[in-house]
């Protein structure tokens, strides 16, 4: 994929697995390699090399900046704020991460959409006449419901 036309910002995402995705920050190219910001699990808020980050995974799409022009400029200050700080797959995942560097809202769809389907699986066992699945049910539902609390 050519990615010549991205700018500091810029997201790019890639295939993590059968169902998920990983979200970077595109940061811009020093001594010839691309520069990317994530948070990784692991390691927290990073800057790394594009390659290093891809993980021999492709790259599915790039989305663009979701600011204006003033915002751009302060993407790298944003992110130093942040260096570091810790990977949480529910409420600060690599998703969270990039959409707050480029909208501004740690917002995940991977979450939300983990989270819709969790509630709706646990209220279709809740209601079976099996003790065993109504307790699982719950379970599902409970941890639904903690997804959609742990999002801003």
């Amino acid at each position: 994929m050519n990615l010549s036309h991205l700018r500091t910002g810029d997201l790019i995402v890639r295939a993590k697995g059968i169902f998920s995705t990983h979200y970077m920050v595109y940061i811009g190219i020093q001594n010839g390699q691309i520069i990317v910001a994530e948070n990784q699990n692991g390691f927290g808020v990073r800057y790394v090399i594009l390659a290093e980050a891809l993980k021999g995974n492709m790259i599915l799409r790039t989305e663009k900046f979701g600011g204006t022009e003033f915002d751009r400029q302060y993407v790298v200050g944003n992110i130093n704020r942040i260096l570091g700080k810790a990977y949480d797959l529910i409420a600060f995942n690599c998703e969270h991460f990039a959409r707050m560097i480029s909208q501004g809202m740690p917002k995940s769809k991977q979450v939300d959409t983990t989270s819709n389907i969790a509630i709706l699986s646990g209220l279709g066992m809740m209601s079976s006449k099996n003790k065993t699945t109504q307790n699982l049910g719950l379970t599902s539902l409970i941890l639904g419901i903690i997804g959609k609390i742990a999002q801003p």
